[in-house]
């Protein structure tokens, strides 16, 4: 009875602050910088005047204050490798949760920080002072914060380190490029002190490292303060996601399983606990993912909780009409039937995915055959790409079209652009620069950074367009907002030649600086060019010496030649003929014709080698077959 009693007291709290939004709904300006607002998905304020000026002063009449929420995550890598750049399930993720929170939990603030825009600067700002002085002024009031993308963990057990990768990462275990766990575990404490109720959702591989401390004990109760965790996998699990256009996580999928009234249970009485929901998680989660993946929680309070978060169990609310019906397209509760089945073969993707990382091709084509005849779009495109680069099968156009087009009708995003690169280099079909535009277009309208560059692309060149360079920097510009490479590189290059925008060096550098620290080896070549010939940049042979040393790393056959020169003709460094061949010969094992030229020279000459008219021949050669103009005339100098 007191149970009842407790419960009655919160519904009538409950539903008192849902009707007061009726007579005070308002849409705001958040009150932050320009520079933040964008990250706003949701804004409002349903507070009367009266409950206005009671919070003013740290008062309320409500026993259940404001919701806020920031969500955070990845879904595009751009720097990663083919089969880790697109995460699917985090994509969905985030747009359920963002439609949920407002249509189904009616949220008062909702925060996205996405893709490019998860960066620590502004989990910073948004953790440690927008929320927490929203919520020293909003009494009784609960945070959210919900994070779906790659991580991993450092080390093995309890005492392992966990990150969540930034968009900009270079590999799965880029520690430059990822947030630690643990920073973003104290940046959450100014919640945890300023919010009645907190609750953390994390999915992301080896996210267990999230939770320090073991739950506190004692019973929880609806009312007073609480902060709380769910991960969804432990130190040394993964977690799962299907891939299908409509299918999240199998984490964050449970979660809205378990909030459609299935973990109302103990007792069910209307609303869903933190305590209901994460017992619903860690039965149902290993069961879809046989095992594979098991949820893991925590008190995060500083010296324990006494309430802890709730949900409203959506079933209800729709039974009673107070809430739109929710997309039908999630799960149900075992995984096995419904519109998509969680019973997907994840494993199979998955190890088809080790298996092309490791270049074993004909064991990924079988494991992703596996996933792709149980509807997996993300293997249907995996097995387009194979088939497109002759990887583990022959080379066949035609059919990496097929199976394209095969996870295109799935929902993925990425084959849509490779459909489109298809058309643009006449790949199995008539080349067709416009049906490659329309299929970037489509693509890049769903997300995709590569097709957005693509795009921009087109335009540059006046390919299925006329040329227009206002549209190529528009499009290498949303590209580049988003974290793409090869558009950050573009970019430079419109202004050097002035396309688009007048001539800027400095904003040519800056483009190049970007592309070389997200990994373009072209883009550090350039830079070590405008240092060493002083284009916008005083002239700077230490500069260009080290910037071509970084590319070289990255197998830039320009930038090895170019340190051949530096040695040979003693800029920026003592003249060494040594070192300046095998800078040559490098460059010339990876293609480039002048170092063979030069090395031919180097022969003829006798720069740092005994003369050698032979070898000197015989570079020059391979030289002018590579197309150097120049070894055609050495060849006919050369004494017999």
């Amino acid at each position: 009875m007191q149970a009842m009693a407790r419960l009655s007291s919160l519904w009538r709290a409950l539903i008192f602050s849902l009707a007061l939004p009726v007579l005070a709904w308002t849409q705001s300006t958040p009150p932050v910088p320009n520079e933040y607002k964008r990250f706003f998905y949701l804004e409002t304020d349903r507070r009367s005047l009266f409950e206005k000026a009671l919070n003013s002063i740290g008062l309320t009449s409500l026993k259940v204050g404001r919701s806020y929420a920031l969500i955070a995550g990845v879904s595009h890598y751009p720097n990663l490798g083919i089969v880790d750049q697109y995460l699917a399930p985090a994509d969905v993720d985030i747009q359920k949760l963002e439609q949920y929170l407002k249509q189904q939990e009616y949220f008062d603030e909702i925060v996205v920080l996405k893709d490019g825009d998860m960066t620590l600067e502004n989990l910073n700002y948004f953790l440690e002072n927008y929320f927490p002085e929203r919520l020293k002024h909003s009494p009784n009031s609960r945070f959210l914060f919900a994070y779906s993308g790659h991580g991993y963990a450092d080390g093995t057990g309890e005492t392992a380190r966990g990150f969540v990768l930034k968009s900009s990462a270079a590999n799965l275990q880029d520690a430059t490029n990822a947030v630690d766990l643990k920073l973003l575990r104290t940046l959450i404490d100014s919640e945890v002190d300023a919010a009645d109720k907190t609750l953390v959702l994390i999915n992301a591989c080896y996210s267990g490292a999230f939770i320090e401390r073991k739950p506190f004990g004692g019973p929880l109760a609806l009312e007073g303060k609480g902060a709380h965790a769910i991960v969804a996998s432990t130190f040394s699990q993964r977690s799962w996601g299907d891939g299908s256009a409509d299918v999240g996580s199998v984490f964050f999928e449970k979660v809205f399983d378990a909030l459609s009234g299935l973990a109302d249970r103990f007792p069910e009485d209307g609303v869903v606990t933190y305590h209901e929901l994460d017992t619903y998680l860690r039965a149902e989660v290993p069961l879809a993912t046989h095992g594979a993946q098991t949820p893991i929680e925590g008190d995060i309070s500083r010296s324990g909780s006494e309430g802890e978060f709730f949900f409203l169990n959506r079933g209800r609310q729709l039974r009673a009409g107070n809430a739109p019906p929710w997309d039908p397209k999630v799960v149900t509760a075992f995984g096995i039937e419904g519109s998509v089945a969680i019973e997907t073969d994840y494993r199979a993707l998955d190890q088809g995915k080790e298996a092309f990382r490791g270049q074993n091709f004909p064991e990924a084509v079988e494991l992703f055959l596996q996933a792709a005849n149980k509807a997996n779009s993300e293997a249907m495109f995996y097995l387009g790409y194979l088939y497109d680069q002759g990887q583990g099968v022959a080379q066949d156009y035609e059919r990496a079209r097929d199976w394209y087009q095969k996870a295109v009708a799935a929902g993925n995003v990425e084959a849509m652009n490779n459909l489109g690169a298809l058309y643009a280099d006449g790949h199995g079909v008539a080349k067709d620069y416009q049906q490659a535009r329309l299929w970037y277009e489509k693509a890049a309208a769903a997300g995709s950074a590569d097709a957005m560059n693509n795009l921009g692309f087109l335009y540059d060149q006046g390919q299925g367009a006329a040329k227009d360079y206002h549209q190529a920097r528009l499009w290498y510009e949303k590209a580049a907002a988003v974290g793409n490479t090869a558009a950050m590189y573009n970019l430079g290059f419109l202004y050097r030649n002035g396309h688009g925008a007048a001539k800027n060096p400095q904003l040519e550098r800056q483009w190049f600086e970007k592309a070389a620290a997200a990994g373009s080896a072209m883009a550090m070549y350039n830079l070590g060019m405008l240092y060493r010939y002083g284009q916008g940049v005083a002239k700077d042979y230490l500069q260009a010496r080290q910037w071509f040393e970084k590319a070289a790393a990255a197998d830039d056959a320009d930038a090895m030649y170019n340190l051949g020169d530096l040695y040979e003709h003693g800029h920026g460094v003592a003249k060494d003929y040594q070192q300046a061949r095998q800078w040559f010969e490098k460059a010339a094992t990876a293609g480039s014709a002048d170092a063979m030229y030069n090395l031919g020279y180097i022969y003829e000459h006798g720069h740092g080698v005994a003369k050698n008219y032979e070898l000197a021949r015989q570079w020059y050669e391979k030289a002018r077959a590579a197309g150097n103009h120049n070894a055609k005339w050495r060849l006919r100098r050369l004494p017999k």
